[in-house]
């Protein structure tokens, strides 16, 4: 038991430092600099595994320390083999000279050695105790009542703000080929090149459709089946009375962003296209929205509460932890220092502020 303890302690501590390490690079870079290469993915990738790994370590299981030595060995390989191609351990975002890049690509490679060497032993401690005792720390992450929920919400969340990001672009591309109505910016350079952005509205939208719009689905069900509405005609007017429901939340949560956030029409502007209210929202992305939003309560979010419950807690708490890592990761790459659209017939500007280029 003392070697357990030992061991979750070391690994709390390792996969912080290494964790925190990522994270301070993620809110220093430059989004509009950074590209999907080597070293980004090593980056997702790493945090996937140090935090993996400190979670199964925690959990003694039989897999900590072939996780913590597999996130190891692929972090280190694979910052030497980006410091062959690229001339640097983490993919210079930055002037060549500046602090932030001495800085981070003298110090990181130290700290992951440091850091991920106590995972390793501390998934050593795990397979060295299990010698004894074999036992696997079972049930949730946390035993309170509202972690299941608090669990499933957060993994929506993060799962449709990234679906929610790719749908934009399948929906703008659908408006150049003349499937849609409507206008879009070709040099976007958040939607069509950063491709990993989170688009959080969408997440939130799917949070809302699941404590607001399920209920509300269930409640009309129930309601229909004790109706005078012929049996054959109950699913139908169930389906219809809960589109034109969540048509009316769907649209009243687009126009009361619009009002918040798109006062001045900088995100949207629906004031070209027909049966619109005050450009905010219109009719065609008001129907496009409530499909989406219906065909989620009826077919996709049952199907996914179904899934979840044949994995079992110790399986979602694995996906939350990995793709929480890396979803953090994204979010302050992304947010720190939102990416400035690129103007048509520009050169990307020059962020590198005057202090770096003097270093």
């Amino acid at each position: 038991m003392k070697s357990s303890k030992i061991a979750k302690a070391l690994a709390v501590a390792s996969g912080a430092t290494t964790l925190a390490s990522w994270y301070a690079h993620a809110v220093a870079a430059n989004p509009d600099k950074t590209p999907y290469d080597l070293s980004f993915w090593r980056e997702g990738a790493s945090i996937a595994g140090t935090a993996l790994s400190t979670w199964l370590v925690h959990r003694r299981s039989p897999a900590a320390f072939p996780a913590a030595a597999a996130t190891a060995f692929g972090t280190i390989a694979l910052g030497a083999a980006n410091v062959l191609k690229k001339g640097a351990y983490v993919t210079r975002t930055w002037n060549e000279n500046s602090i932030k890049e001495k800085a981070f690509n003298r110090a990181m490679p130290l700290v992951h050695a440091a850091g991920l060497a106590g995972l390793e032993a501390a998934g050593a401690l795990v397979a060295w105790g299990r010698r004894s005792d074999k036992t696997v720390l079972a049930g949730p992450l946390s035993a309170a009542p509202w972690y299941p929920q608090a669990r499933k919400l957060g993994l929506y969340f993060m799962t449709f703000s990234m679906l929610g990001h790719w749908v934009e672009m399948l929906f703008c591309t659908g408006i150049k080929h003349g499937i849609f109505k409507g206008g879009y910016d070709r040099e976007n350079h958040m939607l069509w090149d950063q491709w990993l952005f989170p688009f959080p509205a969408e997440g939130t939208a799917a949070v809302l459709a699941d404590v607001a719009l399920t209920p509300a689905k269930n409640a009309i069900e129930r309601a229909v089946a004790t109706s005078i509405v012929p049996k054959p005609l109950r699913f139908p007017a169930a389906l219809a009375t809960s589109f034109l429901v969540n048509q009316l939340a769907c649209t009243s949560v687009d126009f009361a962003t619009g009002m918040v956030a798109n006062r001045n029409y900088e995100l949207w502007d629906y004031r070209d296209m027909r049966f619109h209210f005050m450009g905010q929202v219109c009719l065609q992305n008001s129907l496009f929205y409530s499909i989406i939003a219906t065909w989620g309560v009826w077919q996709l979010l049952p199907a996914l509460e179904k899934l979840m419950k044949k994995a079992g807690d110790t399986k979602l708490d694995g996906i939350l932890v990995g793709m929480g890592s890396v979803f953090l990761f994204l979010e302050l790459l992304y947010q720190a220092v939102p990416p400035k659209k690129k103007d048509a017939g520009s050169e990307e500007p020059d962020t590198t502020s005057d202090a770096d280029k003097a270093e």
